[in-house]
């Protein structure tokens, strides 16, 4: 399937922008759990019912967070236990909703106070069956040292193709953590800002990326898109540019899964 983010870049009615989005034939949406985003898209609970109403699917659900207030995960004190429970809280609304996920920031220094709180956090993951999808941002050691030090069923991997793109375009996310990968936030840049855009607007190997994700199993193709910078664009364009791209996409995916499983039973035979 083919998704977009629910906001992706204009300031159109909650109710006009789901139906734009059916209308153009794309398949889902990724949402987050934000209060802060209430006056943009609506409350969880009003988008979810505009969601069943035009039958769109949902994908993975985004944390709510502030970036500032992070790192207070991995210290001690009360700011620390607030920021647990408030994620504890959108794993409830993720399985209530039912999103495939929950994507996650990191921002901090890994501790064993932050560690205990990740691994509370799992446990209701686990017992509900929601995965923390923990997101590629420019943040790396303290996503590297999360997946180093647990090892948990529930922990998987979002891979941001716009934040690799801008932040550290050399490390392979998906070949090192592609065994994790649970969703997907694709947008493009020109590798010097997080700019979320269409690829016409970007740098990025899109053909490379496909090869990658040939190796995995299937996954939805979600577009987490700000579309209101690019002048000119109006949003009827967007969704189907999004949903091209998509598709484009998708046909490479499947020709390189096709040539793998090939050499695969070749290498077996």
């Amino acid at each position: 399937m083919i998704g977009i983010s629910f906001y992706f870049g204009f300031k159109i009615p909650s109710e006009e922008r789901c139906k734009m989005i059916k209308e153009s034939g794309i398949d889902s949406v990724i949402t987050t759990a934000d209060k802060k985003y209430n006056k943009q898209n609506g409350k969880l609970k009003e988008q979810m019912n505009l969601f069943n109403k035009y039958n769109i699917k949902v994908s993975s659900l985004h944390m709510a967070y502030k970036s500032s207030e992070l790192p207070n995960f991995w210290k001690r004190g009360i700011k620390g236990a607030i920021l647990k429970n408030r994620l504890k809280k959108d794993v409830k609304l993720a399985h209530k909703y039912g999103f495939n996920s929950v994507v996650v920031h990191l921002i901090g220094e890994y501790s064993k106070i932050g560690e205990k709180r990740l691994k509370n956090v799992l446990k209701l993951c686990e017992k509900l069956n929601v995965p923390l999808a923990i997101e590629n941002i420019d943040h790396q050691k303290i996503f590297l040292d999360v997946f180093k030090n647990i090892n948990h069923s529930h922990l998987k991997f979002c891979y941001d193709s716009g934040h690799n793109n801008v932040f550290d375009k050399d490390f392979d996310y998906l070949t090192k953590f592609g065994d994790k990968l649970i969703a997907l936030h694709l947008h493009d840049n020109m590798g010097k800002s997080d700019d979320h855009t269409l690829n016409v607007f970007g740098t990025i190997n899109w053909e490379e990326i496909a090869k990658k994700l040939a190796k995995l199993p299937p996954i939805n193709l979600d577009y987490e898109l700000i579309m209101c910078y690019n002048e000119g664009y109006l949003a009827e364009q967007v969704l189907s540019t999004c949903l091209k791209q998509g598709k484009e996409l998708q046909f490479l995916i499947d020709k390189y899964r096709k040539e793998y499983i090939k050499n695969i039973n070749i290498k077996i035979n």
